[in-house]
């Protein structure tokens, strides 16, 4: 492998790795402000992501009984379902 694509996959790492930790601050923040009252991001741990992101989006469009009631966006519940299946 020649140094430059070494340099451009090096750059690419670090490009998606701010990004994602720019979705984890925000996934945090939202989890905060909305679920930590009652759940705990460790409660989630190891549980599909894709699981998670469909009763979250369950709960925020009403179809899903949940003590508290809460919008988020489709991007925000992704985020959500990210961050709470790596029980962060």
């Amino acid at each position: 492998m020649n140094k430059g694509v070494l340099v451009a996959v090096a750059v690419a790492g670090r490009s998606f790795g701010g990004a994602a930790l720019a979705d984890a601050a925000a996934a945090n923040a939202k989890f905060r402000a909305v679920c930590d009252e009652c759940h705990e991001p460790e409660d989630f741990a190891g549980k599909p992501a894709a699981d998670l992101e469909k009763k979250i989006k369950a709960i925020s469009a009403g179809t899903m009984k949940h003590k508290k009631k809460y919008t988020v966006s489709d991007a925000e519940a992704k985020d959500l379902a990210a961050f709470l299946s790596a029980g962060k």
